[in-house]
């Protein structure tokens, strides 16, 4: 770490409302019911954002017992937060994004806002500290001549452990990417 980045990596958020518009970085289980954590903390990429951010809507309600071992930090030097910080009402799914000529894979969180799901514009797609990741931005690339980007959005069915998600088998739905940024549906 460079003198520059001293005062990010000082700066902690704090854990309120319902998106987490910052990158988590680190998770590890622990004692069950938020008693802390106590196992070795873990890199946290783009899955275990996704789990943490579940944990904060109505749909995790099913698998409580299992967030409220879980633990994440922010960064070095931040404070540990339980998975259980409070429910929202949110309607929350899990995204897969895959363009395999780009050497791509990502997974972000989705909000279905209403309206068709079958239609773009019915969500909201999100992670780390972009609220509104649209086609073209680095999370959700355009697809190429050769190959569209894959939007899969799924349910969450279970946990598998703290960074791991299990969801359905079969997307909700899935979304196309042209590498004008054209979206279809798959």
């Amino acid at each position: 770490m460079g003198w520059s980045d001293w005062g990010d990596w000082m700066d902690c958020h704090v854990s309120a409302g319902v998106y987490l518009p910052f990158r988590i970085r680190y998770f590890r289980p622990g004692l069950p019911d938020c008693g802390g954590g106590t196992g070795s903390w873990n890199n946290a990429d783009c899955l275990p954002n996704v789990v943490i951010r579940y944990a904060r809507t109505r749909k995790c309600l099913d698998h409580l017992q299992d967030l409220a071992g879980c633990y994440w930090m922010e960064k070095d030097g931040c404070p540990e937060h339980c998975y259980i910080e409070g429910t929202f009402d949110l309607d929350f799914y899990m995204v897969s994004l895959i363009n395999n000529s780009q050497g791509f894979g990502h997974a972000v969180c989705a909000e279905f806002l209403g309206g068709n799901s079958d239609e773009f514009s019915s969500w909201k797609f999100y992670q780390f500290d972009n609220l509104d990741i649209r086609p073209g931005d680095w999370q959700m690339p355009r697809g190429t001549e050769t190959e569209a980007t894959k939007v899969k959005i799924y349910e969450i069915t279970g946990i598998f452990n703290c960074g791991l998600p299990d969801h359905d088998i079969v997307p909700l739905v899935t979304f196309l990417i042209d590498a004008k940024g054209n979206v279809t549906k798959g």
